[in-house]
C-alpha cells in the first residue's frame, strides 16, 4: 500500500471550523443526543429500555455485527436483502477501506465516478490500481455519459465506483441508469461498489421523501454490487461509529468477514445498540422526516439566493443528500466579469471576513495536484433552517461588498 494523499477536505473542516460563527463546509445532519432520540420516538418508554446499557454484558461482539442490527440495516433495503447480506463496520470510511481491502489489488483497473468524495479515489490510488475517471458533466446536469463509461472499460478493469448520490454535486443516479451500468458490469463481469451514505435522503415533494430510487444492490439482474453507508450523513450520529456492507454476492461477503477479522474484528457493543434504536421503526421515520424537511426547506432558502445573486453565482439544484455545488463568478463591474472566481481564495476570504466556512471545490474535490471544478465550492443545507437563512444573509452580504470593490482572482 502506498503512501496516502493529504485528504485535503478533512484537512480544510477540521482546520478552519473552529474560526466560523456559521459552518456549511460539512455535509452531516445536525447531532442528535439520546435525549433528543427520546423525544423524536414514538414510543419514548420502549427506546428508553433500548438503551438501558448497564446490563449490556462488553463481550467483543459478532463477527458480522449484531443481528438485531443487522435485520434493522436490512429493512432499508428490498426484501430480497436480509440481515444475511450485511456486515456492519466503523462507520463508511471504515465500511469503504474494508471493501477495497478485500476486493482490489495493485494493477487492477477500477472506473470512478468524478467528482466523488476523496476517499473513493485516494485508497485505491494507494493500493496502486490504475484509475479511469468517469466524469460528471455539470453542463448535463451533473449525469454522467453512459456511452463513456462503456469506452473506459478494459481487461484489466475490476470494479466501478460510484458515490450515489454524489459528493459534491448533490445529484443521483436513477433507477434506469443504475440498470444501465450494471448492465455493463454483466458483460464484463465486474464488481459494482457504491457508497450510498446520504441514501435515503431524496428530495421529495414538501413534507416527503421520494420512494422511486432503489439502491444498487436491489436490482435482481446482477448480483456483484456491494454498497455502504453508516450512521452519519442522514441520521445524524457521526459519533456513533456503526456502518455496513451490503451486498447479495456470497463470494464478497466471505472475503469482506475475512478482512474484517484482521482488521476490525468487531465494532462496539453499545454503539451497535444506540444505532439499533435510531433505525428502528420507532424512530427512524421521524429523524428522516426532520432531516428532509431540514433539506427542503434550506434548499428554497438556497435557490432564492443563487436566484438574487445570478449575476455572480449559479448551481445544478441538487436532487439528493446534504450539498451543493455552487459556481462562484467574479461581479458584474469587475475587468473579469463573468469570469469564475479562485475558489480557494474565495472561501478563505469568506471565512476570514464573515465566519462562513464552506469547501473550496478545487482543493477538496480535485485529484491531487490537479485544479479541476475552479470557482466550484460545496455548500452543506442540512442544517437548522433558522442557522442557514442567517448565514446566507451573512453571504449575500459579502457579495454585495464584493459587487462594490473587488473579485477574488484566480491563479488557475
Amino acid at each position: 500500500m502506498a503512501q496516502l494523499a493529504p485528504f485535503h477536505l478533512a484537512n480544510w473542516i477540521e482546520g478552519n471550523k473552529d474560526k466560523a460563527k456559521y459552518v456549511l463546509g460539512g455535509s452531516a445532519a445536525p447531532s442528535i443526543s439520546l435525549d433528543d432520540l427520546l423525544s423524536l420516538s414514538t414510543d419514548p418508554a420502549a427506546t428508553e429500555r433500548a438503551l438501558h446499557f448497564r446490563s449490556i454484558k462488553m463481550n467483543i461482539g459478532s463477527g458480522q455485527g449484531a443481528k438485531e442490527l443487522r435485520t434493522q440495516i436490512a429493512s432499508m433495503y428490498n426484501e430480497d436483502i436480509s440481515a444475511a447480506n450485511v456486515v456492519t463496520a466503523t462507520g463508511t470510511t471504515g465500511a469503504n477501506l474494508t471493501v477495497f481491502q478485500s476486493l482490489l489489488r495493485a494493477g487492477d483497473h477500477v472506473v470512478c465516478q468524478y467528482p466523488t468524495y476523496p476517499q473513493l479515489l485516494g485508497l485505491p490510488e494507494s493500493f496502486q490500481c490504475d484509475i479511469s475517471y468517469w466524469k460528471l458533466d455539470p453542463a448535463r446536469g451533473w449525469q454522467p455519459s453512459i456511452d463513456e463509461l462503456r469506452g473506459l472499460i478494459r481487461p484489466a478493469t475490476k470494479m466501478i465506483i460510484l458515490n450515489n448520490p454524489n459528493n459534491p454535486t448533490g445529484v443521483h443516479l436513477d433507477g434506469a441508469l443504475q440498470r444501465q451500468i450494471l448492465d455493463i458490469a454483466r458483460d464484463h463481469n465486474l464488481v459494482v461498489f457504491a457508497d450510498e451514505i446520504f441514501r435515503p435522503l431524496f428530495h421529495g415533494p414538501p413534507g416527503g421523501a421520494s420512494t422511486s430510487v432503489p439502491s444498487l444492490v436491489e436490482h435482481n439482474e446482477y448480483s456483484r454490487v456491494v454498497v455502504t453507508s453508516s450512521m452519519s450523513k442522514v441520521w445524524g450520529m457521526s459519533g456513533v461509529r456503526i456502518g455496513w456492507i451490503v451486498s447479495r454476492d456470497r463470494d464478497i461477503l466471505d472475503l469482506v468477514l475475512n478482512t474484517r477479522q484482521y482488521t476490525v474484528m468487531s465494532t462496539s457493543v453499545i454503539d451497535e445498540v444506540v444505532a439499533t434504536e435510531v433505525l428502528s421503526p420507532r424512530c427512524r421515520p421521524r429523524i428522516l422526516q426532520r432531516h428532509l424537511d431540514y433539506a427542503q426547506k434550506n434548499l428554497a432558502l438556497l435557490e432564492a439566493f443563487i436566484n438574487k445573486n445570478s449575476d455572480m453565482c449559479s448551481w445544478t439544484r441538487p436532487t439528493a443528500g446534504a450539498i451543493a455545488f455552487v459556481k462562484f463568478s467574479s461581479p458584474p463591474a469587475a475587468d473579469r466579469q463573468g469570469q469564475v472566481d479562485d475558489d480557494v481564495e474565495f472561501c478563505r476570504q469568506l471565512l476570514a471576513e464573515d465566519g462562513v466556512l464552506v469547501s473550496p471545490g478545487s482543493l477538496c474535490f480535485s485529484t491531487d495536484g490537479q485544479r479541476d471544478f475552479p470557482g466550484y465550492v460545496r455548500v452543506h443545507f442540512t442544517v437548522v433552517p433558522e442557522y442557514m437563512e442567517e448565514a446566507l444573509g451573512v453571504v449575500d452580504g459579502f457579495l454585495a461588498k464584493r459587487r462594490k470593490g473587488g473579485t477574488v482572482t484566480s491563479q488557475l
